[in-house]
């Protein structure tokens, strides 16, 4: 005998059988089936492959700057001929696509020992080009020189390669496989337990926590919580429009801890991280929602978004994180020195796009930390040409290196009691090549020292 069951107070009666039961309980699970597929399968599209489009690209520069040092060997061995010389200034207008017209920011902000071996390529093809345009013969010395630069050149990058595609592959490889097979054990389970209630509610609290957890591993930084470079990557044109439709000012702070491979290497990861997540405290006592976001873009790195009036004074809030970054923490007994420098820019007034704040916001915070770190500096166009001189000082340096422009010259010493000569101090010297002038080193050591070219 079938039973009824009463709906609500207007008497609405239905006959619940097994049959029903069943036939309800299969068509509940095949609707959360295919709800549960489209989520999973929403959240497997937008998990985040920040890392596969840089590796391409890093791939395919390897590839160009291998087949340009295998094209100068060529013409090394054969100077007089034409046709290495038509081969190598082909390979050379392909390398000097690749690095100077088609490549983007992302492959240099993504990899960042990348953004080092950009100069050094462009160089190295710069000068090739004064070589090729000379005509033939090419001078054998020159084109051995560059040979073993390039080879340099190409070791580093793969170095730099599979180091890079180590740290990001093993992560989201594992995570997208994961992924994959937990969406046939979800479907496989509710398949078995389909008529039973109790099984279809256990599933949607797995499937809710799973949720949660694949968007916390996608959006937050597993060391201090924060959101991170991915959430920012996707994130920030939407908080950048909701700063232009309310007609409010957006600052972009890029926060950068002074010598945190020095606390690292003294005391150890471990109190490095607590310093990492004491920092983050400080960031995010900052927060408000939808107008103050804290962001760890990775290592030593933060920033913040804060979209705010365009009267208030927008140097109160990097004055007040300058202040709280800037002192000493307590870290398991240890008295750890907790520094930043900070660099920011502001929408409308130094960019109406992100990669535009983005790049002035980095050059503000390059112009404090060369000012002796812990500072805060606001961009202005005049970084722009303090920017620009040192990177042109910089690469003058790092072309003097390679061309052997440095030379030492030798001041003996004198023992004052008997003038005898007990020894004699090394001095470096520089001789321009555009000159011929001979530049002492208080012109261009303070500059190496700030664009760390010198070693300890």
């Amino acid at each position: 005998m079938a039973r009824m069951v009463r709906f609500g107070s207007s008497g609405w009666r239905v006959p619940l059988t097994y049959g029903s039961a069943i036939a309800a309980a299969a068509a509940s699970s095949a609707v959360l089936i295919s709800i549960l597929f489209l989520s999973l399968s929403k959240i497997e599209y937008s998990l985040p492959r920040f890392g596969f489009f840089a590796i391409r690209e890093f791939h395919i520069a390897i590839r160009d700057v291998t087949h340009l040092r295998d094209m100068t060997s060529l013409a090394q061995a054969a100077p007089g001929s034409a046709d290495s010389l038509e081969h190598l200034s082909a390979a050379n207008d392909l390398v000097y696509i690749r690095f100077k017209r088609i490549d983007g920011t992302g492959t240099a902000s993504e990899i960042r020992a990348y953004a080092s071996i950009v100069p050094r390529v462009v160089d190295a093809v710069t000068r090739l080009d004064a070589m090729i345009a000379a005509g033939l013969p090419l001078d054998e010395k020159s084109l051995k020189e560059m040979g073993l630069e390039l080879e340099q050149l190409v070791e580093r990058m793969n170095d730099e390669y599979y180091k890079y595609g180590d740290e990001i592959n093993v992560d989201l490889y594992s995570t997208e496989k994961s992924l994959k097979r937990f969406n046939y054990q979800i479907a496989f389970a509710l398949a078995v337990l389909s008529l039973l209630a109790i099984g279809t509610a256990v599933l949607l609290i797995g499937r809710w926590e799973t949720i949660k957890k694949l968007e916390f591993l996608a959006w937050r930084d597993a060391t201090t919580g924060l959101k991170n470079r991915a959430w920012m990557s996707a994130n920030r044109d939407v908080v950048l429009d909701r700063a232009r439709l309310a007609g409010k000012q957006l600052r972009l702070f890029l926060i950068d801890l002074d010598h945190f491979k020095s606390v690292n290497d003294t005391f150890g990861h471990h109190i490095g991280d607590l310093l990492l997540k004491a920092v983050a405290e400080i960031l995010q006592s900052v927060e408000r929602p939808d107008e103050v976001v804290a962001i760890r873009l990775g290592g030593d790195e933060f920033a913040i978004m804060a979209i705010g009036d365009r009267h208030a004074a927008a140097d109160a809030l990097g004055d007040r994180l300058r202040e709280q970054l800037n002192r000493f923490a307590e870290l398991e007994g240890h008295h750890v020195r907790m520094g930043a420098s900070i660099g920011m820019a502001c929408f409308p007034e130094h960019g109406s796009d992100i990669s535009t704040l983005l790049r002035n916001a980095d050059s503000a915070l390059y112009v404090a930390k060369a000012e002796g770190r812990s500072g805060f500096v606001t961009f202005s166009p005049a970084i722009l040409n303090q920017f620009d001189m040192q990177l042109g000082e910089e690469a003058g340096i790092k072309r003097a290196l390679n061309c052997d422009e440095f030379f030492l010259v030798w001041q003996p010493q004198f023992e004052l009691a008997t003038g005898r000569m007990i020894g004699a101090e090394a001095l470096v010297r520089w001789r321009d090549p555009a000159s011929g002038a001979i530049r002492l080193p208080m012109s261009f050591i303070p500059i190496a020292e700030r664009g760390d070219l010198i070693l300890d």
